[in-house]
């Protein structure tokens, strides 16, 4: 499982880059990024289950202009392997739902690196000579993509480090009645993704944080059931 999470954060770094930095032929979508990592780790099925709910849960929220949505190519890369480290004690449906759920914060984590390679990448190239300029530009190219790489491989796998982590430690002492809540997560993040669609509405970070207290809300009430 080690040697299967590390593969995970190398190809998922790689991957999430796609978004933005390189390459940009739409692998880093949810939808593809986290089946891929789930071939990786051994399981296709709960990579489909997590990019699906992923990819749903943020269709109405495009990064168009000025708008940076969260990260939802970094939260799949970080809930995926999660996902599959916790259907050592739950089911596929159950152990998707606890890594969306759990997972959902670094969404915001996405974004702040997002940012900061951006700004960073900025103040790369500086004032190019009066010839050569094409190597120069190469040159700070290079640069900028191993930079970008090598932030996304640490942030990565910082974030994968943790969330698998706590996967391992809670899924044995986990009650049965929160497994079954957790099943419903990624029908949840479908609808909810379905329903702003509907209503042409962007989403904002309070209704982020107003989606993850239904969840704990419904985890509270299926426990105490």
């Amino acid at each position: 499982m080690t040697v299967s999470i590390v593969l995970s954060v190398i190809a998922g770094s790689l991957l999430w880059l796609d978004r933005v930095f390189v390459f940009q032929f739409m692998i880093s979508r949810p939808i593809i990024l986290s089946p891929l990592l789930g071939l990786i780790m051994g399981n296709v099925t709960i990579g489909l289950l997590v990019g699906a709910s992923l990819e749903l849960l943020w269709l109405n929220a495009p990064p168009v202009g000025a708008y940076l949505p969260d990260d939802d190519s970094f939260c799949a890369a970080v809930a995926t392997p999660a996902a599959i480290c916790a259907s050592a004690y739950m089911n596929d449906v159950s152990s998707a739902g606890f890594a969306i759920t759990a997972g959902l914060p670094f969404a915001v984590v996405g974004r702040i690196l997002d940012t900061h390679i951006r700004n960073l990448n900025q103040d790369l190239l500086g004032l190019p000579p009066a010839q050569g300029i094409e190597r120069a530009i190469g040159r700070a190219m290079g640069k900028a993509i191993a930079r970008s790489y090598l932030l996304a491989l640490i942030t990565l796998g910082i974030c994968i480090g943790l969330l698998c982590t706590a996967a391992i430690s809670i899924g044995p002492i986990m009650p049965d009645s929160v497994k079954i809540a957790f099943s419903y997560m990624p029908v949840a993040g479908i609808a909810v993704g379905l329903a702003g669609l509907v209503m042409k509405d962007i989403p904002r970070p309070g209704k982020t944080g107003l989606f993850i207290l239904g969840m704990i809300i419904v985890l509270m009430v299926s426990w105490i059931l």
